[in-house]
């Protein structure tokens, strides 16, 4: 009996390991089966993923490891992002006519007007075309096109920047000028990249890619302006004529070229600033759950608080240097988004209500001006008082009346509720007929 019992042991494992392996061999046929149908067009849609995770988790006796394995990314035009599509390709359209069209015939030295003419036409056509193939197959946000429209912006402020640096834009000749055209047809892919790898490496919201945005603008103006300030503007002459009573054309050709230099070191100090303001911006932004709507409202914040500035220092202010004015009215406003910042700090803001918040402010600015001008009040201190107090009044009462809390699922929308759709439209022409014409179908939601 002893001898008998390993041999039916033996047996039994022998035959349910042999059981297994035909239950696993039949599951996995299936799976792999499966997987040929899906595999057929080379691109797995969410469901059809998900089917083959159900097939395959039908028995555990499935050694997926063994399962065939993906060699493409698993994509579909069902799954992928397209909300930032259309303003890219409108953006490269623009582009592509506003500069391409003209800078190409340009540099190929083309004499003839119809080239210009037909060059724009077919640049904003083939910047249809190539945006279109390009983003066919990527993750469109409204988040990635703002980090690659403003990557653009700022690879065409380098651009300018550089052909002055190298004097590249002063008409000393048909070939520096050429050069000229090259840097600044250059400069705008180079930024649009620069963009585009910004928002692969740190993936920001869409609020966070335009608050980012703002903060790297409002450091290059601020930039400007300080420099204005320390590094003051040359004085024009005083007299243009000479004791002889002749025009002194010499002093007016030492103050232009006291004017390029002092342009060119105001350039290099922006140049200097817009990284700063890049790191800046990441920093101010990264941790920050911003909506699209709470982007926006920073952005008023800033445009209102310079507003409110100028006409602060207009108040306690009666004299001063006019650089010192526009420096402390850009400082101001950068205080102002921080305070915007803190007030916003709790809730999440829709396109809609930052909309009706910027417009309720600016509608109580025009009602203190309108409260000013029906007293008859013609004094400049009454009149920005009122015009201050209304601000602050048509903020606060707008704030009130609008219901915002806080919604999570705001910073994650990929889409500002903006649309651009092709259709055609019906249109009676001479003869009477009904024919149809190309048109653009724009649809924005003020949720």
């Amino acid at each position: 009996m002893k001898t008998i019992l390993p041999g039916i042991i033996l047996i039994i494992s022998f035959g349910t390991s042999f059981a297994q392996q035909a239950d696993s061999l039949r599951v996995k046929s299936a799976y792999e089966q499966a997987w040929d149908v899906v595999m057929k067009d080379s691109i797995i849609s969410a469901d059809e993923k998900a089917l083959l995770d159900i097939i395959g988790a039908q028995s555990t006796a499935v050694d997926q490891s063994k399962a065939p394995k993906p060699q493409l990314t698993i994509k579909s035009s069902q799954t992928l992002d397209k909300s930032g599509r259309w303003p890219l390709v409108l953006q490269n359209i623009v582009i592509g006519a506003g500069l391409y069209g003209w800078g190409i015939p340009y540099v190929l030295h083309a004499d003839d007007g119809r080239w210009y003419v037909g060059g724009t036409m077919m640049s904003a056509g083939g910047a249809f075309y190539l945006t279109y193939k390009y983003t066919k197959d990527m993750e469109m946000s409204h988040a990635r096109t703002q980090m690659m429209r403003y990557g653009s912006l700022l690879g065409l402020r380098y651009g300018l920047g550089i052909n002055q640096l190298l004097e590249l834009d002063g008409g000393d000749g048909h070939e520096k000028e050429t050069v000229w055209m090259w840097v600044l047809m250059g400069s705008i892919p180079a930024g649009h990249y620069a963009g585009e790898i910004l928002f692969e490496k740190y993936n920001p919201t869409n609020g966070q890619a335009w608050a980012w945005s703002m903060w790297t603008g409002i450091a290059g103006i601020t930039a400007g302006l300080a420099h204005s300030v320390v590094d003051e503007q040359p004085k024009q002459p005083e007299d243009s004529w000479d004791q002889w009573g002749n025009y002194d054309q010499a002093a007016w050709d030492e103050h232009d070229k006291e004017m390029d230099d002092w342009d060119t070191r105001k350039t290099v100090t922006q140049l200097i600033a817009y990284p700063a303001g890049i790191a800046a911006g990441y920093y101010l932004t990264s941790d920050k759950q911003y909506t699209f709507g709470d982007a926006l409202m920073l952005m008023q914040g800033w445009g209102y608080g310079y507003f409110n500035t100028m006409m602060l220092q207009s108040l306690f202010f009666d004299d001063g240097d006019e650089d010192m004015f526009f420096l402390m009215a850009s400082l101001g406003a950068i205080g102002h988004v921080y305070m915007y910042d803190r007030w916003i700090e709790d809730d999440d803001f829709t396109f809609g209500q930052s909309t009706l918040m910027m417009l309720g402010s600016g509608s109580g600015v025009v009602f203190g001006f309108g409260t000013a001008i029906l007293l008859d009040i013609t004094n400049k201190e009454p009149m920005l008082t009122l015009a201050l107090a209304g601000y602050g009044t048509g903020t606060w009462l707008t704030r009130k009346m609008l219901d915002i809390g806080p919604d999570g699922s705001l910073a994650k929308a990929n889409s500002n509720r903006i649309s651009l759709n092709p259709t055609a439209l019906s249109v009676w022409d001479s003869n009477n007929k009904l024919s149809l014409i190309p048109a653009l179908e724009l649809n924005i939601s003020f949720k």
